[in-house]
């Protein structure tokens, strides 16, 4: 940044941010709101609401400078005014309804984060879209979106199901097109923040030309794919397309694909001899290690608070061989309490080095009574306190990466 970009340049997001949250106090708002930085945007913990600041922050930088204190203060009043218009009675409510789509790791990690900060989590109901992702229910507003709380559903005496099937309908009503590559690839185009949550209008997805089973990938808010299981061409399009989004997207959802199995989505990868499988395990296998990374760094920043627990946390670590061949795997140490994140490969280790190693499903197989599941993380974790005898670590073997 130059010298005078310091002072005549738009702001930057912190400085964003905290002209909103100045000019909300300003005018007389006294509720708790906290700046989330890594996404961007406000949390209102007392009212359970969001505001994604990405949109409205693009929209100020592009004003000439005069005009941004004029820009600001009306973002002030209307970000005010969405609080407070929020209908009491659902009757009112109902057509402002939308279903949002979440990384199911945010909503854990912001457990965790409540717990190191000694505050309340936010309170909603959440539905799980595959293994990594969540549904809730949001009141669309001008300039934000509101999250629906169960209190609020309480207030209105209804049932979540209910409320998340108004919304699917006002979704589906409000979807001004759905893009196309070929007889067989579509794509959610509509650009109004909810095409990620399109995912969850199965009657028009089932409608879709696809060759073999829908499988739907949700890379990002704006983006959600849908192809066939066996439509090797509409695959490599969708892997295009995602990779394309996680070099640009700071935050994306998930890149996994899902399939469309008796009415929910279900996690699903090509068979490994698939021409695309490798392509689509190295998007697993980063994926999945970025998670663990951010729980292990949480996990132990809550041990180290708390003494609560004196597991050790295993690192989630992935290597790809000279046949391109990607494999994820953890290490299990002797005479060390362990979390062990799931991975492909399980090395055994004591202080002489590796004394066995196998597939996650072989050392289960042989040790399963020694590997619990952690209550409560995701991803998951396995607690382990006792090591392998020698017999069973001859049962498991050696097996190279």
């Amino acid at each position: 940044m130059g010298i005078l970009d310091k002072f005549f340049g738009p702001p930057s997001k912190k400085q964003f941010a905290k002209a909103l949250i100045g000019g909300l106090r300003r005018i007389g708002d006294t509720g708790t709101i906290i700046y989330d930085a890594e996404n961007f945007r406000l949390l209102r913990t007392d009212r359970e609401h969001v505001t994604n600041l990405s949109n409205i922050y693009q929209e100020h930088c592009s004003l000439p400078r005069s005009e941004r204190r004029s820009h600001l203060l009306r973002l002030v009043h209307s970000l005010l005014i969405d609080h407070e218009s929020i209908p009491d009675d659902f009757s009112q409510a109902r057509s402002n309804l939308r279903p949002k789509i979440w990384l199911r790791s945010m909503f854990v990690n912001m457990e965790l984060e409540a717990k190191l900060k000694g505050s309340k989590a936010i309170d909603l109901p959440l539905y799980p879209i595959g293994e990594h992702l969540y549904s809730s229910l949001v009141y669309d507003l001008p300039t934000s979106m509101a999250s629906i709380s169960h209190e609020t559903l309480e207030n209105w005496g209804v049932s979540y199901y209910e409320a998340m099937e108004c919304a699917c309908q006002n979704l589906d009503e409000s979807t001004i097109a759905w893009g196309k590559i070929g007889d067989n690839f579509h794509s959610a185009v509509s650009g109004d923040n909810y095409d990620s949550s399109r995912v969850l209008l199965l009657d028009r997805i089932r409608s879709f030309d696809v060759i073999g089973n829908p499988v739907a990938m949700v890379a990002q808010r704006d983006a959600m794919y849908v192809t066939g299981s066996d439509d090797e061409s509409g695959l490599g399009i969708m892997l295009a397309l995602t990779e394309k989004t996680l070099a640009e997207e700071p935050r994306p959802l998930s890149p996994l694909p899902m399939q469309l199995v008796e009415g929910e989505w279900v996690d699903w990868m090509p068979e490994r001899d698939h021409p695309l499988y490798p392509k689509f395990a190295l998007l697993e296998t980063n994926f999945l290690g970025g998670l663990y990374a951010e729980q292990k760094e949480l996990l132990n920043a809550v041990n180290e608070q708390t003494s609560e627990d004196d597991a050790f946390v295993a690192s989630f670590s992935g290597l790809q061989n000279d046949a391109g061949d990607v494999k994820s795997y953890c290490v299990w140490g002797a005479g060390v309490h362990t979390l062990l994140p799931k991975t492909q490969y399980i090395m055994l280790s004591t202080e002489n080095g590796l004394v066995a190693s196998g597939k996650w499903d072989t050392v289960q197989r042989h040790v399963g009574d020694l590997m619990r599941p952690a209550k409560g993380l995701y991803p998951i974790r396995y607690r382990v306190r006792e090591f392998p005898s020698q017999q069973q670590l001859a049962d498991i073997g050696k097996v190279d990466l």
